[in-house]
């Protein structure tokens, strides 16, 4: 365990993933970060590559990559602390995911980082599934300890699967060095069915493909040609099962004769496999289904139970529901949220007419998105509803009204630290809030 003045203490250490690298909670709020350590007894080689990942993470920028947070320094070692990704390696969700779409959604995002990464000079060089990360539908490309400069060289041993010849010697390294390491990232997620890709970024330095946009273009016609493959299978498949059963099923009453009124039997009764997308692939959802309430709510809580934020939004954006603010924070904790979602969020339950335990659920799940998230939200509505609201019913939810008003103070602290901006501090909050956890944020608030 690290055994050092972390900065007087303001990082907690809740995880250590090795000697030097763990993860911790800034003590003075509720974030999660990364913090790497390199110590003063590290080999030369180390310790240039522990400046150079901190040079990348201050340049690089890519929303599916790590950010740099501070970096600081005492008597034993050298710090810096990132942002903290949750969610599982690609190398473990693939072993549940059986499905194609999200292979070519995981290469597509890590093209984007690898651009990023080369427009400010570096090579990624160490590409493999065990440095990708899953979360909120999307991979994130973390570990940036290898990288080297474009154009370098310097001779580099990377992880077997993955290791271009030419960096095991002098001769310049280029990104074809990280295209070597996108065809063996390929193999492993497609096996034979892109061996041509994969023989193409496997070819001698002077023969691979040599641009990024190369290697974009060959994945997004394969792409194409895949789901073209799969929807014919599909067309073929339903023809067969048209053809086969009998004109009285309970499908065709449905589809054929609009009787909106046995969706839901003949949904159940079709194959349970990918249920919901292959009747929206396949157009089987009418018109009139969206229109109908009942069969809405319906609708809506099938596309939540896949937790696949695509086909929530899909059936969110057609439904006839009233979209108030608790469908739109329940669907919002599934797709990737943004300022004006959450700004719509906390108008809606400003507006409206709830209980107020509710009211502080949104609020409190609004508020830590935008921390989170780092949005421009405004806090007009918080305000508003703070004012209006009895006092003493705010204090019969001791834990959901501190919760508010932290979240509320850490939210302006943010604020503050990017704007420059001063806002006051709601006097309820003020008056009332007297926990640890409280009295510690706000004493901050109050030295700045």
């Amino acid at each position: 365990m690290l055994n050092v003045n972390l900065k007087k203490d303001r990082y907690k250490i809740l995880e250590s993933y090795n000697s030097n690298v763990y993860r911790v909670q800034d003590e003075l709020g509720t974030c999660i970060y990364i913090l790497k350590v390199c110590q003063n007894y590290e080999t030369k080689r180390y310790k240039h590559q522990f400046k150079t990942e901190i040079d990348v993470l201050s340049k690089l920028n890519s929303f599916l990559a790590p950010s740099l947070v501070t970096c600081f320094e005492d008597e034993m070692a050298q710090y810096f602390v990132e942002t903290y990704i949750p969610g599982m390696n690609a190398k473990q969700f693939m072993k549940r995911y059986k499905g194609f779409i999200k292979r070519y959604r995981l290469l597509l995002d890590i093209l984007i980082v690898l651009q990023a990464l080369h427009e400010i000079g570096y090579l990624y060089i160490d590409l493999k599934l065990e440095n990708i990360i899953y979360y909120q539908n999307r991979f994130y490309l973390i570990d940036f300890n290898a990288c080297i400069e474009n154009h370098s060289r310097v001779a580099i041993m990377a992880s077997k699967s993955n290791c271009a010849p030419e960096l095991m010697n002098l001769h310049e390294k280029d990104v074809r060095c990280d295209i070597y390491a996108l065809g063996s990232l390929v193999h492993e997620l497609f096996g034979f069915w892109m061996m041509p890709i994969v023989f193409l970024c496997h070819q001698k330095q002077e023969r691979r493909i040599s641009h990024l946009s190369t290697f974009k273009t060959m994945i997004v016609l394969h792409m194409f040609i895949h789901i073209l493959v799969v929807l014919s299978l599909c067309i073929l498949s339903v023809f067969l099962i048209l053809k086969s059963t009998s004109p009285k099923n309970v499908f065709d009453a449905y589809y054929y004769h609009h009787n909106i009124a046995l969706f839901e039997k003949a949904y159940h009764e079709s194959d349970q496999k990918d249920r919901l997308y292959t009747w929206v692939l396949n157009g089987w959802i009418l018109d009139d289904v969206y229109q109908n309430e009942q069969a809405s709510i319906f609708l809506m809580k099938e596309a939540i139970s896949t937790s696949d934020a695509t086909l929530i939004q899909y059936v969110y954006d057609r439904v006839s529901l009233k979209k108030g603010s608790k469908l739109e924070t329940f669907v919002m904790m599934y797709l990737k949220p943004n300022a004006n979602r959450v700004n719509r969020c906390m108008t809606l339950a400003n507006e409206g007419n709830m209980l107020l335990k509710d009211k502080l659920d949104i609020y409190n799940q609004c508020l830590q998105i935008a921390i989170h998230e780092e949005f421009k939200i405004s806090l007009t509505p918080v305000r508003t509803w703070l004012e209006s609201v009895d006092e003493s019913q705010l204090l019969k939810y001791t834990k959901e009204f501190e919760d508010l008003g932290c979240n509320y103070l850490e939210y302006l602290l943010l604020l503050r630290n990017k704007e420059g901006e001063i806002m006051e501090v709601p006097v309820v909050f003020v008056d009332h809030l007297k926990s640890n956890r409280w009295n510690d944020i706000y004493a901050f608030w109050r030295s700045l």
